[in-house]
């Protein structure tokens, strides 16, 4: 059986090598990067057994990433290849100057995400699912890709985690609201910032947002506030977790390996409040080193290793 299935679209990321400025920069670092394939990689590299599916296009961009997943350890061999390219990103690396970020994932591989993509028999035999707004944002077909494979959990009682994940230059609040609030019902956890809860929920405080979502039978909820304390309501209780404080090196992909890391504790076995720790100890890591999975360490069954927890 499968411990945690995933989908989304694996990008080519090109992150400024010269200088902290797309603008000026002429050089530049390539690797993997996209949301659901953070999480596949920090769940791997955590011991668990881990299927991800994406989707690339006929292009050496596309034998590229799928190099770069193979190399972690992945079978890609089910990576779907289309004619509509590779998606990317172009980025600074966010040290002197503000974090920027281009996406070029318009009419992308990824964004032709179907429901009939989805390896439903993998889904069925698997623990847990995890899905993000970010594939619903790509296409209305990603969209209800996300929505049927959500339902295929559901119905072979597999646990779902969404990571609310908004990126505001793939659609309009408007649409991101609406979508949201339709998708993410009837699920074991859910992920988010104050912000992005607002903006699905649409109350004025995270409590009552907390309230609205707990209304729709989630379990456990989770409220980022970047290195401020996260508000979390598991079954009804409340409580507050302080994140692990480092030293930020690059923000991106942080959030990807904590979610990872509470997700790889609780089918571990870990209560709440210890997978949350762990998550919050994974995040750090990534942000402390400069890439989306870089900082990442391995561990053992989805439990990090004791020298870490110290």
């Amino acid at each position: 059986m499968t411990d945690l299935f995933t989908f989304g679209e694996a990008m080519a990321l090109f992150m400024s090598s010269d200088t902290d400025s797309v603008k000026t920069a002429i050089k530049y670092e390539m690797s993997a990067a996209g949301a659901e394939g953070n999480v596949a990689v920090a769940a791997r590299r955590l011991g668990l057994d881990v299927y991800f599916q994406t989707k690339l296009g006929n292009d050496h961009l596309g034998d590229n990433v799928a190099h770069q997943f193979a190399h972690e350890g992945f079978e890609t061999g089910h990576f779907l290849r289309v004619e509509n390219y590779t998606g990317a990103l172009v980025r600074n690396r966010g040290v002197s100057e503000p974090l920027d970020v281009t996406y070029l994932r318009r009419c992308s591989a990824g964004s032709t995400f179907a429901p009939a993509d989805i390896d439903v028999a993998k889904l069925e035999k698997s623990r847990w699912l995890h899905v993000t707004g970010i594939t619903a944002a790509l296409s209305d077909s990603a969209r209800d890709a996300v929505a049927f494979a959500m339902e295929i959990a559901r119905t072979n009682s597999v646990g779902i985690s969404f990571d609310l994940n908004i990126r505001r230059k793939l659609w309009s609040p408007e649409k991101a609201s609406k979508t949201l609030r339709e998708l993410v019902h009837n699920v074991d956890l859910i992920t988010g910032g104050v912000d992005e809860y607002e903006l699905v929920f649409g109350g004025k405080t995270p409590a009552e947002n907390f309230e609205l979502a707990a209304s729709k039978n989630i379990k456990t909820l989770i409220m980022t506030a970047g290195p401020e304390k996260m508000r979390v309501m598991h079954l009804g209780e409340y409580f507050e977790f302080e994140p692990e404080i480092v030293k930020i090196v690059d923000p991106v992909g942080s959030g990807d390996a904590f979610i990872s890391g509470t997700i790889c504790g609780l089918l571990a076995g870990l209560d709440i409040h210890a997978a949350i720790k762990q998550g919050s100890k994974c995040g750090a890591m990534v942000a402390a080193t400069m890439g989306d999975w870089a900082g990442m360490v391995s561990g053992k069954n989805g439990i990090l290793p004791a020298e870490v927890w110290s």
